[in-house]
This record gives C-alpha cells, sequence and structure tokens, in this order.
C-alpha cells in the first residue's frame, strides 16, 4: 500500500508509442509530500516526460510503454488518474498549448476550467482575482490574451493552473519567457506555496537552490543524483553539463565551504561560510 506522506517512484521506465527509445530508465525515487522538487537535466533528459507521468497524462492522454510504479501520496497517476487530474495543475512548456483560445479576455481564460466545473459566480471572481494579483496580471484582466507578452502568458498558464485551488502542481519550465525581475517574483512566489507538493523544471539553478527541497537530476532519462539541493550540487559531474550556482561558483573559488567538502549553494548557506571565515 502506498504511504500516503510520500511521493513513490518505483522502477519507472517509458518508451514512447512507435519509437524504439526508452526515455525514461528504471527510475527510482521518494520524497515527502509537500515538497518542492527541483528536476534539472541536460537536453533530451526526460524532463518532460516524467512531468507528463507524473500528470497521468502518460499513459492516460499519451501511449507508450510505461513501466514500474509510481504514487503521489495514495494516488495512482495510471490508477486513480480521474481523481488526480481533479487534484494537479500543469503548466506546460508552451503557455499557448495550455490556453483554450476560447476567451476574449484574460478574466475569462483564468476561470474558463471553473465554469467548466460549474463553481458559483461568487467564488469565481474572488479567485480570479486573487490569483490575477499573485500573478501581477490586475491590470491585464480585461485584456485580450493575445495582446500579452511572453512573460504575461506564461503567469497567465500559471494562473489558470493554481485558480482550482490544486494540492499538487506539475510546472515544466515556466520561467522561460520571463524576464529577470518576472522570474524572481515567481520564484519568491513559489517559495510561499504551503500544503502543495510542487515539482518544477528549471535550468534557473540558482533560484531552485533557492527555494527547493530536493533535487532530482536527469542525465539522458537516467535519475543519476537526488537529494537536497546542497547535497545533489556537490555531486554533479562536469560531463552532464548542468550549471551551478554562482553562489556555489564563488565559494569553490575563495575555498568557503561549509566542512566535509561541501561547498554553499544559497545566500543563507553563503553567509553562513562567510561568517565562520571571519570568525576564524
Amino acid at each position: 500500500m502506498a504511504n500516503i506522506q510520500q511521493i513513490s517512484i518505483t522502477h519507472l521506465s517509458f518508451t514512447y508509442q512507435h519509437d524504439t527509445n526508452t526515455v525514461l530508465h528504471d527510475i527510482n525515487v521518494s520524497a515527502p509530500l509537500n515538497s518542492i522538487i527541483g528536476i534539472i537535466g541536460n537536453h533530451n533528459a526526460g524532463k518532460t516526460t516524467l512531468c507528463r507521468v507524473l500528470a497521468g497524462i502518460i499513459p492516460n492522454m499519451m501511449g507508450g510503454d510505461l513501466l514500474g510504479d509510481i504514487h503521489i501520496g495514495n494516488l495512482s497517476p495510471t490508477k486513480n488518474w480521474s481523481v488526480l487530474n481533479r487534484q494537479t495543475g500543469f503548466v506546460l512548456q508552451d503557455p499557448n498549448s495550455q490556453l483554450s483560445g476560447l476567451a476574449d479576455t484574460v478574466a475569462d481564460e483564468i476561470a474558463f476550467d471553473l465554469l467548466n466545473h460549474g463553481v458559483a459566480e461568487t467564488t469565481i471572481q474572488r479567485r480570479v482575482a486573487d490569483v490575477a494579483a499573485q500573478m501581477q496580471l490586475t491590470a491585464q484582466l480585461q485584456q485580450s490574451p493575445n495582446s500579452l507578452s511572453g512573460g504575461q502568458l506564461q503567469r497567465l498558464a500559471i494562473a489558470t493552473a493554481i485558480v482550482t485551488e490544486p494540492s499538487i502542481l506539475i510546472l515544466d519550465d515556466p520561467t522561460s519567457e520571463m524576464d529577470p525581475q518576472g522570474r524572481a517574483d515567481f520564484f519568491n512566489w513559489l517559495a510561499t506555496i504551503k500544503d502543495t507538493t510542487i515539482f518544477i523544471v528549471s535550468n534557473e539553478i540558482d533560484d531552485l537552490c533557492e527555494i527547493a527541497d530536493r533535487l532530482w537530476v536527469l542525465v539522458d532519462g537516467e535519475l543519476v543524483r537526488k537529494g537536497t539541493p546542497l547535497e545533489v550540487v556537490n555531486q554533479l559531474n562536469p560531463e552532464w553539463q548542468i550549471g551551478t550556482p554562482k553562489v556555489y561558483q564563488l565559494a569553490k573559488l575563495m575555498d568557503w565551504s561549509l566542512g566535509a567538502d561541501l561547498f554553499p549553494v544559497n545566500i543563507n548557506q553563503l553567509r553562513g561560510c562567510v561568517h565562520d571565515q571571519h570568525s576564524n
């Protein structure tokens, strides 16, 4: 029986239909629910495919050969997809693919899923206003989605995913079109989210190391590292071509370690190193 407090993936492998290349290879990992899990890796590592499996899109909407077992709490994407789907918000790499294309305004787009589920109008208005404020889209509520910038479209896609108040949030490269301030605002917002299991694919390793509870590293479909950002970044293989945080690079250059050959990966850890150096 699945541990209702755990995310559990056991011997997970997947090959797309009509393809001979296995995209995910025998992945085994667990983590507590309500964690922020950063998923990083090289090109064609299988990150998007893993997100699709976590969301149940594979195998319920996209076919292929799926082996192994996956549970998010007591729910399985393969056995309990209808229940899991109602509790999951999924943000795609391409925000245009996520939007309905039927809404005249940003407000209508955010409200689309709620309307389809028969949510009361007063509740819809409250939730739309709330998530628009969170995503800094209040001023754009009466604009057409077609008028938005790339970064605003990504924030709109996130708004449509969180307006249903999901307990599981899966974000596939959600900041690729955002400017530096937009990315900073997004990660600051993400760090405030409570009681939600969050999976996020991102190349923003500095930001991930500030907020993530766990990092999972995929290389060519294999899970090669898992653990806290501090543990994982200090074990990255240069051949994987995965960037390291600027904090880590500076600490290595200055030989500021946390002991046990661990170099800091976020600002607070760096401050601790600097303080210890000055104390000595």
